[in-house]
């Protein structure tokens, strides 16, 4: 796990954000789960010989009509092997579940027949698994959903698929969340920053429209904020006020970001300018170098535009902005 998931688990650690999260995941926003009665398991699981694997948060859900596993695992990158991780996850814990349950009738042995050669009684029953994955990434989910999708299944074989097994990944795409008001306060903000990111307008519009929110945000909450967008004015304004113990103001740390984007427009605009400048002296048949001296740019600059605008014929001047954004990022 890396260091943006550490945060984000510590953070979904909290029985009600956890609950939140599930709910809404598994549950259709329906509040099947109550914090309240959420219990901590062991996260580490041993249960199957030379296999250890680490779930980021499982909790022991306890009514009087609910008694269920729930597990989440946090992912800022995709897993593109996922059903099967999770099925593994699943797997280990149903076989704990029989482990307890055998160790018990080894000491009251009270098994018959053939119940003994499972240890497991007819009347036995294990406790249901869900696990939910939450992704944060800001790139779609473009891996596999089920297990059947891993599989490598011939022609031949592809009629008898149904009889495969298969595991349905229960997942959340937090950049996909259509209404955020949904969410508690602490999940609406770290998420509205999962999937305002990419625009620093729209993330300024999203922190302007909930200042009240904003304006005093939990440090745990502020932490994962920092985990999940890697925002450098959250991280420098809470180097700064770290001696403070109370809230952050993330509008105050942020306050810097919608010139930024401005800023951003204004040099995509004065480069588009110049493109458009550059072509229009190339349709009178000018050198790079008379060209260089119009513009008063480098005839470095002028000589890789020039060839953009051949290569690309059709382009019109955003397209042009684009690959020149990219070939300077190659470079």
């Amino acid at each position: 796990m890396g260091k943006a998931d550490d945060g984000v688990v510590d953070f979904m650690a909290d029985p009600v954000r956890y609950a939140d999260v599930v709910n809404h995941g598994l549950f259709a926003g329906n509040p099947v789960i109550d914090p309240l009665k959420l219990s901590e398991l062991d996260s580490v699981s041993r249960e199957i010989p030379g296999i250890q694997k680490i779930r980021d948060i499982k909790r022991l859900y306890k009514d009087e009509a609910i008694f269920l596993v729930i597990g989440v695992e946090a992912q800022m990158h995709i897993h593109y092997a996922m059903p099967l991780r999770n099925l593994i996850y699943d797997a280990q814990t149903y076989e704990g579940q029989r482990k307890k349950i055998a160790k018990q009738h080894t000491k009251d042995k009270d098994l018959k027949l053939d119940e003994w050669l499972s240890s497991f009684s007819r009347e036995d029953k294990l406790l249901p698994v869900i696990t939910l994955v939450v992704y944060y990434g800001t790139e779609p989910w473009d891996g596999p959903r089920t297990l059947h999708e891993m599989l490598a299944v011939s022609k031949e074989l592809a009629v008898y698929q149904p009889l495969m097994m298969n595991y349905q990944l229960n997942l959340l795409e937090v950049m996909k969340i259509q209404n955020l008001d949904t969410y508690s306060d602490d999940l609406k903000m770290v998420f509205g920053f999962v999937k305002y990111q990419k625009d620093k307008e729209a993330l300024w519009e999203f922190v302007n429209q909930n200042q009240e929110l904003f304006t005093n945000v939990p440090l745990d909450t502020c932490r994962a904020i920092e985990a999940v967008a890697n925002t450098k004015e959250i991280t420098e304004y809470m180097s700064r006020e770290k001696e403070k113990e109370e809230g952050v103001n993330v509008c105050e740390a942020l306050r810097g970001i919608r010139e930024d984007g401005r800023e951003e427009g204004r040099e995509e605009g004065a480069i588009g300018n110049r493109i458009e400048l550059i072509r229009k002296k190339k349709q009178k048949n000018l050198d790079i170098k008379t060209i260089a001296e119009h513009v008063e740019e480098s005839e470095e600059f002028v000589g890789l535009i020039s060839q953009l605008i051949e290569e690309n014929p059709t382009a019109d001047t955003d397209e042009l902005i684009k690959k020149y954004e990219a070939h300077k990022k190659a470079d």
